[in-house]
């Protein structure tokens, strides 16, 4: 069974032929193809019905028209003259449509010397997977196609008929007409990243560098396929999400914000009114704005964190927002702004339904009635709101978990999990589930299930076990911490591509003290206010909590045997050191000086 993107449920068919089609590739060819309906392709954009790649087959291109007999008055080479309700009508023929299509896929597969062949073959310059292109009449047999003359214009060995094409028909007979129109294979079958590669130049959004990744990688990375594109999974996700609203949930390093990016990219192109984007952290806030301008639609999406947007309401709408007078506290005085908006809401001065669609990130640190608020500034019309959380990663206390109808969003049966983590390697979460799995559960949770807590239970790549290092004082931490990140530097890693995190500011100011004395460069981030420069050529070192979203290859989690001295619980100990390790998408160091519940957890 091959993969359909959209799914059945989610894809826009012009026909009921196309959507027979599509079934019949869905269930007909191999595990191992993969078929996209009606989306863009390549740089211009163009649109074929179906675009069917198979590592081993290669490439095809297929349009279905719902032609019948009586609808055909005449063809040649070029074009057809169709009966419609219109009167007679001219058209390209859809073998010259297809063909078109078809070189559109090739030029764009040219533009990466991986997938052509090298100087010197026979072939040079042209792709190292064979291609081809047909067209599926799904309404007329090819008893009633030889009866007549279309046979010496169109191709019968490029079409496929209505009858060729039942649910009864032979699947193996069907994959074979089809994979005769493909030119013979004179190379062995694509590697998965040479797969990824051609899903990432035929559909550019796909690509998740500039979303996952702030930071270059490794040169002896560049090919890594978990890291280059979104997998088939997400990808399916991604473009099947229907409307309504709609819940995600994942596990750290899944990919959560990777498709929040692409739903807010494909809602944009499409919308009359702005969309609107919400996190908790300026840290994903501005990864998120800079992915918006990539993709070409910032004009059209507003990325802000939750309460940066509240500000912005009371702004526009004239209400006065407190002021540090009158609250001098920041944190309450945060409170009051929210409750001004949440009040000016209900009083309509300010307006609901502002937005066509709304999607918030790090749902999991959102208060209950923020969410209720978001959720108000949907167009009621559309309805488009899309939730991501991960509550293992909900490390500010007092968040409780929502219910969700009780806020007004109703996504009873459009709850997604994704459970596979594409961050980190293999040794990294093993390690960090390894302990928290003691105090939270067991992976393995069924969508619709809020209780339990979701972890992880795959990774993508193999790596280096956590260095886990016990010191005599934070100085002597920092001291370790340093000379690890010298030896990343020597094994070729950049200074921007290392973090150092820690539980509280006074220990970052000893790390920060000391690294600079090793003479490397820091960037000390004090709040999670503060957007990251990426350029900067330096070694960021930021609190556990300032740290939420954002990732780095080599991270070092110093000061751990401090956690807990203020009251807190081992259970929020664990999701402040699981959230910090899992921001190392290569390698991890954690150090202590102090022994706590949650150190011995971490060296037993």
């Amino acid at each position: 069974m091959a993969t359909l993107i959209p799914t059945l449920g989610s894809a826009r068919f012009d026909s009921r032929g196309e959507l027979r089609l599509a079934e019949r590739l869905k269930d007909f060819l191999e595990d191992n193809a993969c078929v996209w309906h009606n989306l863009p392709v390549g740089p211009r954009g163009r649109h074929p019905d179906f675009v069917i790649i198979h590592p081993g087959q290669g490439i095809l291109v297929l349009e279905a028209k719902d032609w019948r007999m009586d609808s055909l008055l005449s063809a040649n080479k070029n074009e057809v003259e169709l009966l419609t309700a219109r009167g007679p009508v001219r058209e390209l023929s859809p073998f010259e449509q297809a063909r078109g299509y078809m070189f559109e896929v090739v030029r764009t597969i040219e533009r990466d010397p991986q997938l052509v062949f090298e100087p010197g073959h026979p072939f040079k310059g042209r792709p190292i997977l064979p291609f081809g292109f047909g067209v599926v009449f799904t309404n007329i047999t090819r008893k009633q196609f030889e009866q007549t003359d279309l046979r010496e214009v169109f191709p019968s060995e490029r079409c496929v008929f209505r009858d060729e094409m039942t649910e009864t028909a032979d699947a193996e007979a069907f994959r074979a007409r089809l994979w005769r129109m493909v030119s013979p294979r004179i190379r062995p079958p694509l590697s998965m990243p040479q797969f990824d590669r051609l899903r990432a130049l035929l559909f550019p959004e796909v690509r998740i560098r500039q979303i996952a990744l702030p930071f270059d990688e490794p040169e002896e990375d560049n090919a890594d396929r978990v890291l280059a594109v979104m997998d088939l999974q997400q990808e399916q996700l991604a473009r099947s999400l229907g409307e309504g609203h709609r819940i995600v949930r994942g596990v750290a390093g899944s990919g959560k914000t990777l498709i929040l990016a692409f739903r807010a990219e494909y809602l944009a192109r499409a919308a009359s009114k702005p969309v609107l984007v919400l996190c908790y952290a300026n840290g994903i806030a501005g990864r998120l704005e800079n992915a918006m301008q990539e993709r070409g639609v910032e004009d059209r999406v507003q990325v802000s964190t939750f309460h940066s947007w509240c500000y912005r309401m009371l702004r526009t709408y004239g209400i006065a927002a407190p002021s540090e007078k009158e609250i001098p506290d920041y944190e309450e005085r945060l409170a009051a702004s929210v409750n001004a908006v949440i009040d000016a809401v209900e009083r309509g001065h300010i307006p609901g339904g502002q937005y066509d669609a709304v999607l918030i990130d790090e749902a999991h640190d959102f208060e209950p009635q923020w969410l209720a608020l978001a959720a108000k500034m949907v167009d009621p019309d559309k309805r488009a709101l899309m939730i991501v959380y991960d509550d293992m990663q909900a490390i500010y206390r007092g968040r409780a978990r929502p219910v969700w109808k009780q806020l007004g969003i109703d996504a009873k049966g459009r709850t997604t999990v994704l459970k596979i983590n594409y961050r980190n390697t293999a040794q990294i979460l093993s390690f960090a589930r390894r302990f928290a799995a003691e105090v939270i559960g067991a992976p393995g949770v069924p969508a619709d299930d809020e209780s339990a807590v979701l972890l992880p239970e795959d990774a993508g790549r193999q790596g280096l076990e956590p260095v886990v290092r016990k010191c005599v004082s934070f100085e002597a931490e920092a001291h370790a911490i340093a000379e690890w990140l010298h030896a990343r530097r020597q094994a070729g890693y950049e200074w921007a591509q290392m973090a150092v995190l820690y539980p509280e500011h006074h220990i970052g100011d000893v790390f920060a003290r000391v690294l600079a004395g090793h003479g490397m460069p820091v960037d000390v981030v004090k709040s999670n206010r503060n957007r990251i420069t990426i350029q900067l050529p330096a070694v960021r070192l930021l609190t556990m909590h300032t740290a939420k979203g954002l990732e780095f290859p080599c991270v070092a989690v110093g000061g751990l045997g401090a956690l807990g001295r203020h009251g807190t619980s081992i259970e929020d100990d664990v999701r402040f050191a699981y959230v910090a390790i899992t921001r190392a998408t290569h390698e991890a160091m954690l150090t202590y000086s102090r022994v706590s519940p949650l150190v011995e957890r971490l060296v037993a």
